[in-house]
């Protein structure tokens, strides 16, 4: 409506100056013609410095959850802007009188669908001028991004830890605090001797000082008797596979971490041919996992075997999980389990993992 009305005001100051003997007609029709470029130049130079940076630089979301993710607006210019509209994706936000050295901040929402990591920035800045007569396109503003890891969502599966795995000896630097072992490294109780106790585990030192005798009961070392291993295969490379993928290694995971059983997370990447490990032994340690799997690309992960492990890694172990990109898992020696893209959570639900 604005650009109408300066339009016709032009058209009848110029139809004026041209009907009639009109000395300040020209200065008027040179006022009006300067007018819109002092305006579009007013609105470039206000905003010729502005910065956008999420607060935080890391975000973490499940698959399936919808993030808030805030984002801080700073003029550093030296005009005040009267209005700014930022684009992120498809979600569109508005600042309002952003003064000079102000801040303000919007916040946009993220739909976590795909799993991985995910750089999010504000790319389309768009201001006016003072009279709301001319919109502009920001071109050049500083615009942070932020990075956003949407981890697989888990889903119910039964493990059956058997007695074997549970007492597995392991190597580890940490012990259990509820039984004993036979690290003589470490001291898990001392009791009083008992007939049938070992004599090579009665507590010399002790016993002298009480004139009793007392037996030392050794540590159990904590390590991991199961290791999962991540595999894919070239064929196996199909996109729509790799949240089901990431899925299932999350369930299985969340299953053991449930049933109090440490293991060890293992892929190999396919260019570099490192191998990733990481001992997972808790929930916290369990999400720092789904952490680092979601920085990596599924697509990389390459083959991997029990004998590939064996040769890296030389801590001994009782059961091995492979989960496999034709989403099929196995443990150990038994059948393979099969799942479907469309229906592995009812297939998972029903399924009873013996380890």
């Amino acid at each position: 409506m604005k650009k109408w009305l300066y339009l016709a005001a032009l058209l009848a100051t110029c139809y004026l100056n041209l009907v009639y003997d009109w000395p300040e007609g020209r200065t008027i029709l040179v006022v009006e013609l300067v007018f819109p470029a002092v305006l579009y130049l007013e609105a470039k130079l206000m905003s010729v410095r502005i910065k956008i940076r999420p607060q935080g630089d890391l975000q973490m979301a499940e698959e399936g959850e919808t993030l808030h993710i805030p984002f801080v607006v700073e003029n550093c210019g030296a005009f005040r802007i009267p209005v700014l509209w930022l684009w992120m994706g498809k979600n569109r936000k508005v600042v309002r009188d952003l003064k000079k050295g102000g801040r303000q901040t919007l916040i946009f929402p993220y739909h976590a669908t795909v799993c991985g990591k995910q750089v999010w920035e504000i790319k389309k800045a768009v201001t006016r001028d003072a009279s709301g007569m001319f919109y502009i396109r920001i071109r050049r503003f500083v615009s942070e991004p932020v990075e956003i890891h949407v981890v697989p969502k888990t889903y119910p599966v039964f493990a059956e830890i058997s007695k074997a795995v549970r007492l597995f000896v392991t190597e580890g630097e940490e012990y259990a605090k509820d039984r004993g072992g036979d690290d003589a490294s470490e001291v898990f109780d001392v009791h009083e001797y008992k007939p049938g106790d070992r004599i090579a585990q009665i507590h010399w030192k002790l016993s002298a000082r009480t004139e009793e005798l007392y037996l030392k009961e050794f540590s159990f070392p904590l390590g991991a008797a199961v290791v999962v291993l991540l595999s894919r295969k070239e064929e196996d490379r199909f996109p729509a596979k790799n949240t089901v993928f990431l899925n299932l290694a999350a369930s299985v995971g969340h299953a053991l971490v449930e049933e109090s059983c440490r293991f060890y997370a293992v892929w190999k990447e396919r260019e570099s041919q490192i191998f990733r490990r990481f001992l997972v032994k808790d929930e916290e340690t369990f999400y720092d996992w789904l952490l680092a799997l979601s920085s990596t690309r599924v697509s990389d992960l390459d083959v991997l075997d029990e004998a590939m492990y064996r040769y890296e890694f030389f801590e001994p172990y009782r059961k091995a999980v492979r989960i496999s990109g034709d989403l099929s898992i196995r443990c150990g020696e038994e059948d393979t389990l099969w799942f479907h893209e469309n229906t592995f959570v009812q297939e998972l639900s029903g399924t009873v993992l013996e380890i």
